[in-house]
This record gives C-alpha cells, sequence and structure tokens, in this order.
C-alpha cells in the first residue's frame, strides 16, 4: 500500500475516532497521528536547514533580525528543491493528507462548528488544505490569538524525536468577562501526536516563548482554509508553487514568506 493511502486511512480513522472536547473551544487532541513507521520515516526525510526559509512576523522575530520560525511549504515548487526519492516521499505524504477522506472525516468532526461560521450545509463549504514544515528555534513565541478568520481548521502535528520537548506545546485559553485570559489545556509536544480545531472568534491560543536551550522544534501544520473560487485559489496555488521554483534556481534560504500566510501561519 502506497504511503499516501496509509496515511489517509490512518489519518481519517483517528479524526473519526477522537472525541470532541469543546473546552476552551471545540478540538481534537491526537495521540497516534500516523502509523509508526511512516512517522519515524517522516522524522528520517526532514529537510535539511538549507531548504527552509524564514518566516517573518513579530513574534519570531530575534534581536539580531533573524526569524525564529522556518518554514518548508509542502507545495510541488518547492518539494521539486529536494533530492529526488526525499521529494517523492513529500509528494506522498502531502497526497495522504490531503485525501478526500481526510478532508470528509473533518467536515463531519467540525460541521456544526463550520456551518455556523458560513451559515450554509457543510456539504455546501468547500475546504483547501496547505500542508507546510515548520522549524521554530530558541526564541520564538506566539502571543494569545484566535486564528485569522480565513482560516475553517487548524491542524498541527509535533514531530519530536522523544519526550524531551513536551512543555512546547501550544496552549489553549478562555477569555475571561474582563477581557483576560485563562489557559485551560495545554498540548504536549510528543512525539507523533497534535491537535485539531475548527477557528472560530474564540479559538485563543498561543506558544510559550522558547529558551535559548530549546532543540528546534519540528512540526508539520495543515491549514483548512475556505476555498475562495477557482480565480483566486489558482492564482495563490500558482504563487506558491513559482516561488519554490525561484528558491530551487537560486538557492537561498530566508526570504519573505508568501504574501497572506506568513502573517497567519503562527502555532
Amino acid at each position: 500500500m502506497q504511503v499516501s493511502q496509509r496515511i489517509a486511512e490512518h489519518l481519517s480513522r483517528a479524526i473519526e475516532a477522537t472525541g470532541l472536547d469543546a473546552d476552551p473551544f471545540a478540538h481534537l487532541a491526537f495521540g497516534s497521528v500516523f502509523p509508526p513507521d511512516v512517522y519515524a520515516e517522516l522524522l528520517a526525510q526532514l529537510p535539511a536547514a538549507a531548504y527552509y526559509r524564514e518566516l517573518k512576523h513579530s513574534d519570531a522575530m530575534l534581536p539580531d533580525g533573524r526569524s525564529a520560525r522556518l518554514q518548508f511549504p509542502l507545495v510541488p515548487g518547492n518539494i521539486a528543491r529536494l533530492p529526488a526519492a526525499q521529494a517523492a516521499f513529500w509528494r506522498e505524504v502531502v497526497a495522504g493528507l490531503t485525501a478526500p477522506a481526510v478532508d470528509a472525516a473533518y467536515k463531519a468532526k467540525f460541521a456544526a462548528r463550520l456551518e455556523a461560521v458560513r451559515g450554509r450545509p457543510v456539504d455546501r463549504i468547500k475546504l483547501r488544505h496547505f500542508p507546510t514544515l515548520f522549524r521554530d528555534l530558541g526564541g520564538y513565541r506566539i502571543s494569545i490569538h484566535p486564528d485569522s478568520p480565513r482560516k475553517a481548521i487548524t491542524t498541527q502535528f509535533y514531530l519530536p524525536a522523544d519526550d524531551s520537548q513536551v512543555h512546547l506545546g501550544t496552549r489553549f485559553h478562555a477569555r475571561n468577562a474582563d477581557g483576560s485570559f485563562r489557559e485551560v489545556r495545554a498540548m504536549r509536544f510528543a512525539p507523533n501526536s497534535g491537535y485539531a480545531f475548527a477557528v472560530t472568534p474564540e479559538s485563543w491560543h498561543s506558544v510559550e516563548p522558547m529558551r535559548p536551550d530549546d532543540k528546534p522544534r519540528n512540526s508539520l501544520m495543515v491549514i483548512v482554509f475556505y476555498d475562495r473560487g477557482p480565480l483566486v485559489e489558482g492564482f495563490k496555488a500558482a504563487r506558491a508553487s513559482l516561488r519554490g521554483w525561484y528558491d530551487r534556481i537560486v538557492g537561498v534560504r530566508g526570504g519573505a514568506p508568501e504574501a497572506g500566510e506568513g502573517r497567519i501561519e503562527r502555532m
């Protein structure tokens, strides 16, 4: 069985089997995202640092002007920069993460929230899945925010090699009547784990500052956007792919993120 099919079947079953937790907002907490052997291969196939580029946003900027968040968008033009065997593997991963079965499982699990936000039946809501690898370094943090309303679902799969980074998980918050926040849940940054939540004005979350001695925080995010039609989505896909081909030609790391992505992919 192909890696893509194994990922799609395993992940869609995990989404279906995981209970929806409503506190402090509707979310899923996954304990086994990928088949164990696929997870081991994910870690082995993570791109070298030179293939990542900096993601510029205020929370991640270091005193020397560098960003503490690096990204590798899993789009065709960017994947093509990798060695052939590694590129083939990540194409399989993307196909599995964005498979119709996974889309259907998310829609079924978050139907009530998606319908409340969009004001239409879930079977009339079209979504677009955009996977991206992230690598966070010492000094990275994210302040409390609910995510952009352009997003339908935010998913993050943690990719540590062991349990030494469990303190680096995303934190979920509830807002008090006076406008302050209280922490309700802290995710564990544990191997082969992760979470997903439907984006609403109340989906408040953050990441505590990473210490200088923390090992890099590797994760795979799948940002699920509301589809805005073939013209807008086609332009976005073409722009992202062209950026990947440009990086492949010039071989430069650390360029600016695509417009509209760097400001919102912040978990």
